[in-house]
């Protein structure tokens, strides 16, 4: 356990991109379809239905690459966004799930022209693709980030005494230390 809260700045930023790659999976997969009499298949990807689904999820891609550089106190800000962006990823995922029915009696009506109860005639077969799942996993990841980054933020070394070691006490630059025939990464 040591080792991973050793780890904890590249597992949370490692979650986060999870987060992003499932949102955008999630985005761009159908979330259900139907098949049509003639032969013609129409879906409803998770874009049309959670638009702001690929924002969120770019969101945590960002947040990945923030996190590392953040400070100590910048860390909690991160990490309760973090929280915020998976309970708003898993919010909007649900709202846009019982959307489903409309975004489909809509795609019909558009491809076949008949609207309302006649459209039943028209549709051979509906299909759930279940993409919306990764959308809920996505927002469940993220979450898992921000609580991990609250948890173990505090424990993670500070840049500025890694870096350290790349300064000299006399002039500060690594090259004059290399110049006198020492190891400046060391």
């Amino acid at each position: 356990m040591s080792r991973l809260l050793a780890r904890g700045r590249t597992v949370a930023s490692a979650l986060l991109l999870l987060a992003a790659a499932l949102g955008l999976l999630s985005a761009t997969q159908p979330w259900a379809s139907v098949v049509l009499v003639d032969g013609r298949e129409l879906a409803a990807t998770g874009q049309q239905l959670a638009g702001a689904l690929t924002v969120m999820a770019l969101a945590c891609a960002v947040l990945a690459l923030v996190l590392p550089l953040a400070g100590r106190a910048w860390r909690v800000v991160l990490g309760v966004l973090a929280l915020a962006l998976g309970a708003g990823l898993i919010a909007h995922v649900s709202a846009a799930q019982g959307g489903i029915g409309r975004a489909l009696d809509v795609l019909v009506a558009d491809a076949t022209g008949i609207a309302g109860s006649a459209q039943a005639a028209e549709v051979a077969s509906l299909v759930a693709d279940g993409w919306q799942g990764a959308g809920f996993a996505a927002g469940a990841v993220a979450a898992i980030a921000g609580a991990w980054t609250l948890a173990t933020g505090h424990r993670w070394p500070a840049r500025a005494k890694r870096a350290a070691r790349y300064e000299r006490t006399g002039s500060g630059l690594a090259w004059d230390a290399m110049d006198d025939g020492e190891d400046p990464t060391r």
